[in-house]
C-alpha cells in the first residue's frame, strides 16, 4: 500500500467515500482557458477575447479489490460507489468536498461527479472517477458580472453594418465587396466589419478607409 493515497469526497448531505488511489498516476487535473473567438473565422488568436478558466476536471483512477475479512466484494463495492455518485440533490448532481493534496494545490475544493466508469479485471475492478469542478453561483455570478462589464465595454467600439449609410461605412462595404469578388474573405460584410472598428475619430463627412 506504500504506492497508495487516500482520496476523501464529503457529500453534501454527509456520506463520506475513501477511495485508494495510486500515487503515480492516480489524479490527474486538466483546466482550460475560456475565450471568445470575435474574427468570426476560428484563425485569429488577435481575436481572441479571454473570459478566464473553464470548470477543472479531475480524473480519478482506482482498483476495488474483495474484502476477504468483511466478505464485501468488488463488485458490491462498485454497486455502493455508484449509487453516491449518482445522487441527486435540489435536481442536481450533488456537490462532493475533496480532500486531497494534489486537487488543493489546484485550488479545487468542490466537485460533482460527471461520469464513474468500472471494468472488471482478474482480481477485481479498476474504476475511473471523472469530476467537475464545482462553482459556486455566487462565484458564478461574479464572475458574469465581470464578463458583462467586459461586454460593455467592446460594445462602446462601434462597427459598421450594412445599413449603416456613414460615408466611412460605405467604403468599408466596396472594400469588402473586393475582397469578397477576390476570394479573399467569406464572411458576411457584419462580420468582416467586426474586425475593423470604426475609430473614435473617424468623421463621417471626411472619412479615410485604410486599404
Amino acid at each position: 500500500m506504500e504506492d497508495v493515497k487516500l482520496v476523501k469526497l464529503i457529500c453534501e448531505t454527509g456520506e463520506e467515500v475513501i477511495l485508494p488511489v495510486e500515487i503515480e498516476n492516480g489524479i490527474e487535473i486538466q483546466k482550460n482557458i475560456r475565450w471568445d473567438d470575435m474574427s468570426g473565422d476560428g484563425n485569429s488568436s488577435l481575436s481572441r477575447e479571454y473570459q478566464g478558466y473553464e470548470p477543472a476536471i479531475i480524473t480519478v483512477n482506482f482498483s476495488l479489490y474483495d474484502d476477504e475479512d468483511s466478505g464485501v466484494t468488488a463488485i458490491e463495492k462498485a454497486e455502493k460507489l455508484n449509487k453516491l455518485f449518482t445522487k441527486f440533490v435540489n435536481s442536481r448532481p450533488a456537490v462532493w468536498k475533496i480532500v486531497d493534496v494534489h486537487t488543493r494545490a489546484r485550488g479545487i475544493k468542490q466537485v460533482q461527479v460527471s461520469s464513474f466508469r468500472t471494468r472488471e479485471v482478474e482480481d477485481g475492478i479498476e474504476a475511473v472517477l471523472e469530476l467537475i469542478e464545482y462553482i459556486p453561483p455566487e462565484l458564478n455570478k461574479e464572475k458574469k458580472t465581470v464578463q458583462a462589464d467586459t461586454v460593455s465595454q467592446n460594445q462602446k467600439t462601434k462597427t459598421c453594418t450594412e445599413q449603416n449609410t456613414s460615408e466611412y461605412c460605405r467604403q468599408l462595404l466596396v472594400k469588402w465587396e473586393k475582397e469578397k469578388m477576390d476570394g479573399k474573405t467569406q464572411l458576411s460584410f457584419d462580420e468582416w466589419a467586426k474586425q475593423k472598428p470604426i475609430p473614435p475619430s473617424a468623421d463621417t463627412d471626411s472619412p479615410v478607409v485604410d486599404a
